[in-house]
């Protein structure tokens, strides 16, 4: 609607006339002073009427209003029409001096007398006043109640203007336009103005043509001549006369300003726009986008398109995006010529967010259809399938335009998506919806399945992988690369999960499979091949592919090649051929990669049952010299002391035995060394020293084999010292499994409940070893029974009472099964958050451990529990001790980095976090890699490195992965990095894109991504 000067227009008549009244009464009453002070007593009421009607109608008001005042009082009541019309005269006046008093005066006029004929000029008048002071809907109620046939010719006329005026400004618009209709044809000081306004109403209601002949009236008419050739130029516009309306309007912009100019320039952009003349239509639609304080959707559209049409690319985007704030034709118009600008300026990516905005919307199937085949193509193009919409999408198109002139080429796109797609789960779940399914679709599906398998390998879910692994293998035929990798990793899958046997006959397989020679894991199925056998007790097939396996490594691998030498050693050393246990012993001891000290320990045992002692000797001293922290140092000191006491050296013995018990009380070895040291004593002759240490261990490791022993060593002192009464008494006085009577009976109860268990039977088991320790708590086999039955019940899930009796058996010290108590013990406390008792007992097994497994699983139970209670430093701490050992599983040590950077993040320390998380990103299929790739982007879009965050976040979606919260996570941070540099529309169409295609609703993102996706396009609106 083009505006004007319509308030100068309604007023301009009456304001005229109100001033000079104004100025003749002042100059009135200033030179006759005393004109309002005659009496009437000495005139006739009707002669004094005439003399008030008379300075009335001259515009005295104010003369006139006191002299209708006083013929009002001094009637007769037989002259009850002069009375009233005095009264509706002094009301006039009052009006037209705008005193205050001048309403109450007329509606008091028209409550005293009903019957007057000057009632619908009172009502009227009383509008007029509400009109003026712009109390339009009052106005309007008063004027709804005149009846114009009351009214005198000018005043009627007056009426049907401001009547008419009032209800065009309160938008009652039919109502205007008849009582505006009532006047614009009749000459009168109205005529122009009723005319505009209904000229107006006409153009508003699309009657175009009424309103160019009403507005052609009023083109040479003063006060309209300057408005109403705006009007003409746009109704030409919208009647699609576009000469005409260029004819007309383009001499008028030489003089237009302000809103006038930038209407007008719409219409001439818009009349060039649709004659097809962009070049000429983009001038005058670039003053509307400039001069305009808020353009229309439309301005943008048409002049995005006009550069468009002419080839400028850049300058057509830079419009178009202004466009896309509603749902509407429009909109996606503007996104599909977007994504086309975007196409030829070389930009496939932000090219790809408009065609899949262009395609959400689906007012022009056209316009979807071409848009959602580019979307889906660039997609494939760029690899850009975070939450696999390239299948999903081809899915969905070949089903809703099967007709598509681009049907073929989105079945070639399909097959080369689903052979490529990293998104494995959700291609896999597309895949089984394909109804007619290809040798492509097959090849695809024995490719993705593997590598889901690789995913859930990754993250531990052992059973689901070897799931996927068989589901791959059902295609074989099609890939022999795949189908190796498949049986090679089941087999992965069954030897994590103890199933040696499976995982035996896997590994065979892959071996013999043609082509697995040229595959990385061929090497290294030789050696898990050797395990397998090494677990099952066939030794001696576990020794003919470890040694097929160090043909095949030639020390490439040199941790598993110090290992299988290992292995190896062990082998013969199982069968008792010492000299060639030795012999790879001795290589093992060669490699610092491996575990040189077990294999020097080894080798120094072989030596010593082949009765060479002091090669036993020199190679135990040998061992703890090199590695003085070594696990086995206990063992070596006890075992240098045995030979000591073979080579009747009991001196050197004595000193062996007393090393291992002062250096290390908690091994093992601490009660095996005191029972020795009984015995060296026994025979020195030093029967008082022999006792001494008997009895402690009799003492503090009642239960126990060794303090079985010793109790017999005593008994052969007290016989010795010709006392068995003394011995008798002994035994009596410290009860329990040492009395003589009760030992067969606590013998026999035991031996029962141990079968049930070693047969397996838990359940029966436990009723017998419970009773067996309700009888002998202080029994011989109390220690074994306790174990026994914990390990039952934490089998069967019992973990409280699991616990009291793995915490009875580590209260015993060093034992046969203490290193597994302390491990479960550590384990239930960690289930149950008791994490300082959990890392209490991880700390002992540390200690205490003689098996590297139980080593590796008491720094890893520490570091788990320090995340839950240690202070950031000493979780780095405990991950880096961790991280130290060679020996650790790809899973732990990924663990573990990641539990350093993230305490490196709680310090601030983010540049040794970053280098963490970087390492661990570069897998992004665990959980771990995942989060770390998100946290990479964090630290570096909280850096200022929005361009390299950038980046990263392209690069997560290019490798894919199965934990999509953090890629989804990234793509927030990936929109907050196109806000900040100002590019709302990308920002925006990622977030939309999220929130389409993440099917998750259990956790935060949906709602980060709503509220930021309402913030940014507040920013475009």
């Amino acid at each position: 609607m083009l505006s004007g000067s319509e308030d100068v227009l309604i007023f301009q008549f009456e304001s005229m006339i109100k001033r000079i009244f104004v100025a003749v009464l002042l100059t009135v009453v200033s030179l006759n002073p005393s004109l309002g002070q005659r009496s009437l007593d000495s005139q006739q009421p009707e002669r004094k009427f005439e003399e008030a009607m008379s300075h009335f109608r001259r515009g005295y008001y104010g003369v006139a209003r006191q002299l209708f005042e006083e013929v009002k009082h001094n009637v007769s009541d037989e002259q009850r029409t002069l009375r009233s019309d005095a009264a509706f005269y002094e009301a006039l006046s009052s009006s037209r001096l705008d005193n205050d008093d001048a309403s109450f005066l007329l509606e008091r006029f028209i409550d005293d007398y009903p019957g007057s004929p000057h009632l619908s000029h009172a009502r009227f008048r009383i509008g007029e006043l509400a009109h003026d002071s712009n109390r339009l809907r009052v106005a309007i109620r008063w004027y709804d109640r005149v009846d114009p046939n009351d009214l005198d010719r000018d005043v009627r006329l007056r009426y049907y203007f401001k009547a008419g005026y009032a209800n065009f400004m309160e938008e009652e618009y039919d109502k205007a336009a008849r009582l505006l209709n009532q006047v614009k044809d009749v000459p009168s000081d109205w005529w122009g103005p009723a005319n505009y306004y209904y000229a107006h109403i006409q153009y508003d209601r699309g009657n175009h043509q009424s309103a160019l002949r009403t507005f052609t009236r009023l083109k040479n008419e003063p006060g309209f001549q300057n408005v109403v050739p705006y009007y003409i130029a746009q109704i030409y516009y919208m009647q699609g006369d576009y000469d005409a309306a260029i004819e007309y309007g383009t001499p008028l912009m030489a003089d237009a300003r302000g809103v006038m100019r930038t209407d007008l320039a719409r219409v001439l952009g818009d009349a060039w726009y649709a004659k097809e003349n962009y070049s000429r239509a983009i001038p005058y639609l670039s003053i509307v986008v400039k001069e305009t304080k808020t353009p229309r959707r439309e301005d943008y559209y048409h002049l995005g398109l006009s550069y468009y049409f002419v080839n400028d690319f850049e300058q057509a985007a830079v419009f178009l995006a202004q466009v896309t704030s509603s749902e509407d034709d429009m909109t996606q118009n503007a996104y599909y010529h977007l994504a086309d600008c975007y196409l030829r300026l070389g930009d496939k990516q932000n090219a790809r967010i408009a065609f899949e905005a262009a395609q959400r919307l689906h007012f022009d199937k056209a316009i979807r259809e071409d848009a959602m085949f580019n979307y889906i193509k660039l997609s494939y193009e760029l690899s850009f399938s975070p939450f696999n919409e390239i299948i999903n999408s081809f899915l969905q198109f070949i089903e809703e335009f099967p007709e598509s002139q681009h049907i073929d080429e989105a079945y070639r796109y399909l097959g080369q998506a689903l052979l490529t797609t990293r998104n494995y789960r959700q291609a896999l779940e597309a895949m089984e919806r394909i109804q007619h399914k290809n040798a492509d679709v097959y090849r695809a599906m024995q490719r993705v399945s593997y590598y889901r398998g690789l995913e859930l390998f990754t993250n531990l879910q052992f059973t689901d992988a070897i799931a996927m692994f068989d589901y791959s293998l059902n295609y074989g035929r099609y890939d022999n690369t795949i189908k190796m990798g498949a049986l090679y990793w089941r087999g992965e899958s069954h030897y994590r999960l103890g199933n040696y046997q499976k995982a035996l006959a896997d590994y065979t397989q892959f071996i013999e499979t043609p082509g697995s020679r040229n595959l990385p894991e061929f090497v290294t199925a030789h050696y898990n091949i050797g395990y397998c056998h090494f677990n099952l007790g066939n030794f001696s097939a576990a020794g003919q592919w470890f040694r097929r396996f160090l043909v095949q490594n030639d020390g490439r691998q040199p941790a598993k090649q110090g290992d299988a030498l290992n292995r190896l050693g062990d082998t013969y050393f199982m069968v008792r051929d010492f000299r060639n246990a030795m012999t790879y012993y001795e290589r093992a001891a060669a490699l610092p990669e491996g575990s040189p000290d077990y294999a020097m320990f080894q080798r120094a045992i072989s030596l010593g049952i082949s009765r060479d002692h002091d090669g036993k000797i020199r190679q135990l001293n040998e061992l703890i010299t090199r590695f003085p922290r070594s696990p086995y140092l206990d063992d070596a000191w006890y075992e240098m002391g045995r030979s000591f006491v073979a080579k009747n050296d009991l001196n050197e013995a004595i000193r062996c035995f007393k090393t291992v018990r002062d250096r290390f009380p908690r091994s093992r070895f601490a009660k095996k060394s005191m029972l020795q040291l009984g015995l060296v004593y026994y025979n020195t002759g030093d029967l008082n020293q022999s006792m001494v240490f008997y009895k402690r261990v009799v003492n503090e490791f009642p239960g126990t084999p060794e303090a079985e022993d010793a109790l017999l060593g005593i008994r052969n002192i007290y016989m010795d010292q010709n006392n068995p009464d003394g011995y008798i008494r002994y035994t009596n006085q410290i009860g329990g499994f040492a009395r003589v009577d009760d030992r067969q009976r606590d013998s026999l109860s035991y031996v029962s409940a141990e079968r049930l268990y070693m047969s397996g039977n838990c359940a029966q088991a436990l009723v017998q070893l419970q009773n067996y320790l309700t009888s002998f708590p202080q029994g011989r086999f109390v220690l074994n029974a306790h174990y026994y039955k914990a390990d039952c019940q934490f089998r069967d899930g019992q973990y409280e009472e699991a616990l009291v009796s793995y915490e009875f058996v580590t209260g015993r010290g060093r034992s046969l099964f203490s290193e597994d108590a302390l491990r479960r013990a550590g384990q239930i406390h960690f289930r149950k958050e008791n994490y300082g008792r959990a890392l209490d007992y991880f700390k002992r097994l540390e200690e205490e451990a003689d098996l590297e497994e139980n080593r590796q699983e008491a720094l890893i139970g520490q570091m788990r529990a320090l995340r839950h209670l240690g202070t950031p430093t000493s979780i780095i701490d405990a991950a880096g001790r961790v991280l130290d050992n060679p020996r650790m599983a790809p899973e732990i040590v990924r663990e573990a980095r990641f539990l350093k950077a993230k305490a490196h993040i709680d310090l601030n320390q983010k540049q040794r976090a970053l280098e963490d998380f970087e390492i661990l990103a570069e897998n992004t299929s665990s959980r771990e890699g995942s989060e770390a790739r998100f946290r990479v982007i964090e630290i570096l879009y909280e850096d200022g490195k929005r361009a390299e965050a950038e980046q990263k976040v392209f690069d997560f979606v290019n490798r894919g992965t199965p934990h999509q919260y953090w890629l989804a996570r990234s793509f927030i941070v990936l929109s907050d990095i196109f806000a900040d540099r100002g590019e709302f529309f990308q920002a925006t169409q990622y977030l939309e894109s999220l929130l389409e295609n993440y099917t998750s609703e259990e956790d935060d993102v949906r709602e980060l991504a709503q509220e930021r996706l309402e913030l940014y396009r507040r920013q475009v609106e």
